[in-house]
């Protein structure tokens, strides 16, 4: 008997090396709290991705796949989901023409700079996984670009959106045909929790240590929320994005107040324009990784939304028939005269209520 419960162990040992037992334990708390995925691409195992030049506000085939776009039964927008690619002027769209689930965006690059020295990429490290948390490395090297240019905000990353809609004439609220799955109320939620493994593989220090400060050169990773209030109308009233950075490699502060949490911004805004604030992890309870992994393996970011927007940001308490709703989530690198390279996978966003 003795040697069967040892047998049943050994068992249960390497069951849980495989599904990783850990995440069976926070999957049964999060239903205990009547928790549920936000995002239709959970843990992003489905090719249903575009790769969007911010800068240039042009979408282009490369770096995008979209192959595994319908097996995510997200429901058909109001027209179809047909892209341009910006290259060749070619169309390209699922089955269905169903939304891509999010983006690959790079900001401050033209789509040329891919893999030069000062440039960007994106790579998918396991394209044969089938099912399994997609594993990416994205590049945003800035480091050695030209002195005059020398300072340039440059954001390689992910873009998950949502675009709430209201229509007077049917008064009727559409969204959730984006990559997050509704019109989520940040106000209804009791925890909005982001969750990702990531690995620091790369970063090197601006090469002009003068202009550091100046110019706030350097780098790091942050993981932003976006929402907006709307009125009974669909009117946008206020604008807010709160961010946390989890990997900041030179201890950077845009603040001039190194002592308090706030990396960026104030947390308020004069009518009408986003309500902008960038927290620091290491003083928001939430882990930094600032050190390049020597035995090659992922950390675990974990990071609940919904305690430090009730903290930090001026939330007026919402009209009755007044709506916060999210609008995106981004996961990026930021750089200024600095390289920078990291791998994530198993991205998870999650509501409970």
């Amino acid at each position: 008997m003795k040697n069967k419960k040892i047998f049943m162990g050994k068992i249960f040992v390497f069951i849980c090396a495989l599904i990783n037992c850990q995440d069976i334990k926070v999957n049964d708390k999060l239903k205990e709290k009547n928790c549920f995925p936000m995002i239709w691409n959970q843990r992003v195992s489905k090719r249903s991705w575009i790769y969007l030049n911010q800068g240039e506000t042009k979408i282009y085939r490369k770096n995008s796949d979209i192959s595994d776009g319908d097996y995510l039964k997200m429901p058909k927008n109001n027209w179809d989901a047909i892209y341009t690619d910006a290259q060749t002027n070619q169309k390209f769209s699922t089955v269905n023409k169903t939304n891509a689930s999010f983006k690959l965006v790079t900001l401050g690059y033209k789509a040329e700079d891919q893999k030069k020295t000062v440039g960007f990429d994106f790579m998918v490290l396991n394209k044969d996984k089938k099912n399994k948390p997609y594993v990416f490395r994205i590049i945003n090297n800035s480091q050695k670009e030209n002195p005059e240019t020398s300072g340039a905000l440059r954001e390689v990353g992910f873009v998950f959106d949502n675009w709430p809609q209201y229509w007077p004439g049917e008064k009727k609220w559409t969204g959730g045909q984006h990559s997050f799955s509704d019109n989520y109320e940040v106000d209804k939620l009791n925890n909005l929790i982001v969750k990702f493994q990531f690995k620091l593989v790369y970063f090197n220090a601006p090469l002009n240590k003068k202009l550091i400060q100046k110019k706030w050169l350097g780098s790091y990773a942050t993981c932003d929320l976006r929402f907006n209030e709307y009125d009974e109308n669909g009117n946008v009233l206020n604008r807010y994005l709160i961010g946390v950075v989890f990997s900041n490699p030179f201890n950077a502060d845009y603040n001039d107040n190194k002592d308090d949490a706030i990396f960026y911004g104030l947390g308020r805004a004069p009518s009408g324009e986003q309500q902008v604030l960038l927290l620091h992890g290491s003083k928001s309870g939430i882990k930094e990784i600032n050190t390049i992994s020597t035995k090659n393996v992922f950390e675990t970011v974990d990071l609940d939304f919904k305690p430090l927007i009730n903290r930090y940001l001026y939330l007026k308490k919402a009209n009755v028939k007044n709506r916060y709703i999210i609008t995106g989530l981004d996961i990026y690198s930021a750089t200024r005269a600095a390289d920078f390279t990291f791998e994530i996978q198993d991205i998870q966003v999650t509501g409970c209520k």
